[in-house]
């Protein structure tokens, strides 16, 4: 089709085996096994540089053990097993190589002096479950791309969830924002007026202060509503996760066991919060707040809280925490309730009646 003359060398629908290789390089392009006119045994795809494509095996024509796809560079593509035609067993797959990991391929194979197939390359999770009979069962997670960072899988976790053994969704599905890649002041009208900084704790006071400078530079007619500027966390490409800070926060307090605010304030920067979270821990830690208030002394936020049971989010751990982006929970395949976690950092709740 592509201008390239193909034949069989060898073809034994019996007992043999098939090869077919391109005229012009003599390579094999696939092997595959036949017993009694069924296909039986392992088989071989190749690419035309001589990569291996597709790998597995058959018993008496059906699908059987495992089937191992390979992409342009040699990378996993995917991991799925069968049974007697049915998937069954682990059931992975792998992120592609992209046009660029390609090209930076074919320079490293050039620089080195190697061909195809010869260079280690790295394998991209993409989703891991497991199957029986052909339908999924139990647990899966799904994975983002690492990028050019080097993440574990765990920091990659894009999404979770279970599988009843009849194949259908069942409990809680989590699915979560991708990992913090920098910080970044945004304004009530959504520009950002400072670069992004690094997600670290220098990263992150440098854009509290920022913030707070920011804020005061806006007149009053352009910002009639008061709204404040806020430290965001970003993912790698720039998109917004979560709101992490706020300029409204004038000072830091710390709330007592009986509830009222202890005399003593800290400024509102990351590192009076050191200082308040310390000094809190020193008072005995559980029930204590450090909150921040606004310029009414109102609390607005819960930037620690003693005891291993609190919902809050201590201020540093803001920076890389793992976010909820969607809360799903399902029954008997139907999804009974939805909760998303906004980039404004609200939440939004959906409840319907499960059919049967």
């Amino acid at each position: 089709g592509n201008g390239e003359r193909a034949f069989v060398d060898e073809y034994h629908p019996k007992s043999g085996s098939f090869i077919e290789k391109t005229f012009s390089t003599r390579k094999k392009h696939f092997e595959v096994g036949f017993l009694n006119g069924l296909r039986d045994g392992n088989f071989t795809f190749w690419q035309k540089n001589g990569i291996k494509l597709l790998t597995g095996s058959y018993s008496k024509g059906l699908r059987n053990g495992t089937f191992t796809a390979y992409g342009k560079t040699g990378e996993l593509v995917y991991e799925k097993n069968f049974s007697n035609g049915e998937l069954d067993g682990n059931f992975t797959l792998y992120y592609p190589a992209s046009n660029n990991d390609l090209l930076r391929y074919n320079e490293k194979l050039a620089e080195e002096d190697k061909d195809p197939g010869e260079l280690t390359v790295k394998n991209h999770l993409r989703l891991q479950v497991k199957f029986q009979d052909g339908n999924p069962v139990g647990s899966y997670r799904a994975y983002y791309h690492p990028g050019s960072r080097s993440l574990s899988d765990e920091e990659l976790l894009k999404e979770e969830g279970n599988f009843s053994n009849s194949g259908l969704l069942q409990e809680d599905q989590l699915s979560y924002y991708p990992k913090t890649h920098s910080l970044v002041v945004v304004l009530p009208d959504k520009k950002r007026p400072y670069p992004p900084h690094s997600p670290t704790p220098n990263g992150f006071s440098r854009a509290i202060d920022e913030a707070a400078k920011a804020i005061l530079a806006i007149p009053k007619y352009r910002n009639p509503d008061n709204s404040p500027a806020k430290v965001y966390t970003l993912d790698e490409q720039g998109n917004e996760i979560v709101p992490i800070w706020s300029s409204h926060i004038s000072r830091i307090a710390i709330r007592n066991e009986t509830g009222y605010l202890e005399d003593l304030k800290f400024e509102p920067n990351y590192e009076s919060y050191g200082e308040a979270e310390k000094y809190a821990i020193e008072m005995g830690g559980f029930p204590l707040e450090v909150v921040g208030l606004d310029k009414k002394g109102e609390i607005i936020d819960v930037l620690w809280a003693g005891g291993q049971h609190s919902e809050a989010i201590p201020l540093p751990e803001r920076i890389k925490v793992r976010r909820v982006k969607v809360r799903r929970s399902w029954k008997k395949g139907y999804a009974s309730e939805a909760l998303w976690l906004l980039t404004n950092g609200s939440k939004i709740s959906i409840r319907e009646d499960v059919l049967r």
